[in-house]
């Protein structure tokens, strides 16, 4: 039970002002290189400015969209998990759906990752010289980044505003606050967006849960990441 009675309309606001207000730390503390200061260069002296780089944005979104939101909702709150989408649901259920979509998400991303306005932002790790470490870091880092970020987009905004508003409404809030998130990649990227975060909210109502969105997105990032990488002539492949 949560701390004290609160209303489907106040946590569902409550969401939205956790997303808005974590978002912004979490750009301002990766903008400052907080991590990178504080935990990176402290423990490892020798590591690369880019692979530090990465780390630190990738590492300051796990800290602002995945783990304050879990102790924010779950044992501040005390919410249930099924309220925020934390369970399987009806995934399993789905699996030819999320299969038929991760098949689709490869060859687009196969195709999409040859135009050069793609691999001028992917990889997001950027060295020249790519040993099997620096694929497995750069695919685990995501896959935790974006296992916190769909928890607290298609898991608890997608949820609470679903069950205080409807279907309608909470689908125009979750959209429009992804395509505002990544206003700082572009009008180009945040417009980008909309078609993939309806899905996301589609897959996440269908089956009660935000894991298929999560690894729908994650096959999404790691294979542009891959892909990327294998259309890029400048990187060497060890």
């Amino acid at each position: 039970m949560p701390l004290m009675k609160l209303s489907d309309e106040v946590l569902a606001i409550t969401a939205v002002f956790a997303v808005l207000l974590l978002f912004f730390l979490y750009y301002y503390s990766a903008g400052r290189k907080f991590i990178d200061d504080w935990l990176l260069k402290p423990v490892f002296p020798s590591i690369s400015r880019a692979v530090a780089g990465f780390l630190s944005f990738k590492l300051s979104g796990i800290l602002f969209t995945g783990v304050v939101p879990l102790v924010y909702f779950l044992w501040i709150l005390r919410l249930s998990p099924g309220r925020v989408g934390l369970i399987a649901g009806k995934t399993w259920e789905y699996w030819y759906l999320i299969f038929i979509l991760v098949l689709i998400t490869l060859v687009i991303s196969f195709y999409s990752s040859k135009s050069p306005q793609i691999r001028a932002r992917s990889p997001e790790l950027r060295i020249r010289d790519w040993y099997p470490v620096h694929i497995i870091l750069s695919a685990a880092i995501w896959v935790i980044y974006l296992l916190g970020y769909e928890f607290l987009f298609r898991g608890a905004l997608w949820f609470l505003c679903a069950d205080a508003f409807g279907f309608w409404p909470a689908l125009i809030i979750n959209v429009t606050l992804y395509s505002l998130v990544h206003l700082p990649q572009g009008m180009k990227m945040a417009v980008g967006t909309i078609p993939v975060g309806i899905l996301f909210c589609l897959l996440s109502s269908l089956t009660g849960s935000f894991l298929p969105a999560f690894i729908v997105h994650s096959f999404i990032a790691v294979s542009t990441e891959i892909f990327s990488l294998y259309h890029e002539p400048d990187v060497r492949l060890h």
